[in-house]
């Protein structure tokens, strides 16, 4: 990689616009279809499926039978961005890119098996972080917007104990797989001549980073359950250090000891943040409930990217400060249940984003956004259940400026202006069922 593209080439493998189809930063919240449906407002402590061993592992002793729940949620994100040329020539490129982030699938599953009337165990399969991107290959911006892909499943066994009849307290330990493909092309770079500018064609690959890794994590949580109508939930997820190896592909050679293009082995640690979360729930009367939530994500831990090799020179094959802020999430929701057959929900949620205005780049043009959900449940009978959720996401418009090299010897100045923005829809299935 040449030092043109010292910018980060991989800023954007864990923060691109796909975050606005998702929670602040590339967080994702889709871990179950009923939370969906409100926003993910109380989900520490209402309890009313399996999927709940995702978010506070003391709430599996409220199942007296084994429980099981399985879900998918579809993430369509409308997500564009503008790129406004400064003194380099656009030349072939293009500026404007539409639809960049690609329909999303994020599956869930969870079981639930009681041991005895004081202790629970579960297992849930989920996802807390991701996102998916693709620039078309001609974006001026190119050097640091690509494609990208991150994909990661959190493997999650729980244990949980009844102290007395109002407290419980749970653990668990989590396996977490991260999958990432990293491409980026040249773009308006290669209207420098080279030297010092890497030429060649604005289509032409500048890098491509391909990996994946385990990291391991735990978790802990305690519910209160004041009476039968009123319960309270918090839990705590630790961070989760994850080494992603894998190969990385120099278009240039510049960066690489051979000088020479090529494919080389290298690594990326991955640092995903901890997470706290505050639950209430109050039953108000036979068919009204509340609901409410406010979760702390700790991404202050974001602090850089950087990938090595020692085959890279001075084993940096890039790297990037990143500096992010500890975010917050507050949502509201509210349940209806009609008869023994229906129950309807409705939620908002306030979500920060972690990336302060003056840090904002076209590769993180992160900004806060609203949640506004609606589901159903359908109980079929004493057995089984069938969730319906969605939710519209606003993210606001966000601009910047930000410099496509770094670079002091290139003769032109490379900072771009940039706007860019977009919402998302999201839509979900689970079904329910006690054994």
């Amino acid at each position: 990689m040449s030092s043109l593209f010292k910018k980060s080439l991989v800023a954007t493998s864990l923060s691109l616009l796909a975050v606005q189809a998702h929670s602040a930063g590339f967080q994702v919240s889709e871990t179950s279809v009923s939370g969906l449906g409100r926003a993910f407002a109380g989900e520490a402590a209402i309890a009313d499926n399996a999927a709940v061993g995702a978010r506070n592992a003391a709430a599996l002793t409220r199942f007296n039978t084994t429980a099981f729940s399985g879900g998918l949620s579809i993430i369509d994100p409308d997500v564009h961005a503008d790129a406004t040329p400064g003194a380099l020539p656009q030349g072939s490129t293009s500026t404007s890119a539409k639809d960049i982030a690609p329909t999303e699938y994020v599956p869930n599953i969870h079981i639930i098996q009681p041991i005895d009337d004081k202790l629970a165990v579960g297992f849930s399969a989920f996802s807390n972080f991701g996102l998916s991107t693709d620039y078309p290959k001609d974006f001026y911006a190119g050097s640091i917007a690509g494609s990208t892909e991150l994909v990661t499943m959190n493997f999650n066994p729980n244990i949980a104990y009844k102290l007395n009849d109002q407290w419980s307290i749970g653990a668990g330990i989590s396996a977490i797989y991260a999958d990432a493909e990293l491409k980026r092309q040249k773009g308006a770079l290669a209207n420098i001549p080279s030297p010092p500018g890497p030429g060649g064609e604005p289509t032409d690959q500048a890098a491509k980073l391909t990996g994946d890794g385990w990291g391991f994590g735990w978790n802990l949580g305690t519910l209160w359950e004041l009476d039968e109508n009123n319960r309270f939930g918090l839990t705590y997820r630790s961070q989760t250090d994850v080494t992603l190896d894998g190969k990385y592909t120099d278009g240039t050679g510049n960066k690489l000891k051979t000088g020479n293009p090529a494919t080389v082995d290298g690594e990326l640690e991955l640092n995903l943040p901890d997470i706290l979360e505050f639950s209430g729930f109050h039953q108000l009367n036979q068919q009204f409930a509340v609901h409410y939530s406010a979760m702390y994500t700790g991404w202050d831990s974001f602090e850089e990217l950087k990938a090595t090799g020692s085959q890279c020179t001075n084993n940096t094959c890039f790297e990037k400060e990143e500096g992010w802020d500890n975010s917050w999430r507050y949502a509201l929701g509210a349940t209806y249940t009609m008869d023994d057959h229906w129950a309807f929900r409705a939620g908002y949620a306030y979500d920060e984003s972690p990336v302060s205005a003056e840090k904002r780049t076209l590769s993180i043009p992160d900004s806060d956004r609203h949640w506004w959900s609606l589901g159903a449940t359908y109980t079929a009978n004493d057995n089984l259940s069938i969730d319906a959720g969605f939710a519209f996401l606003d993210g606001d418009q966000v601009g910047g400026q930000e410099k496509l090299t770094e670079s002091s010897s290139v003769p032109v100045d490379t900072t771009t202006s940039f706007s860019a923005g977009g919402d998302a829809y999201i839509y979900g299935l689970q079904l329910n069922y006690l054994f």
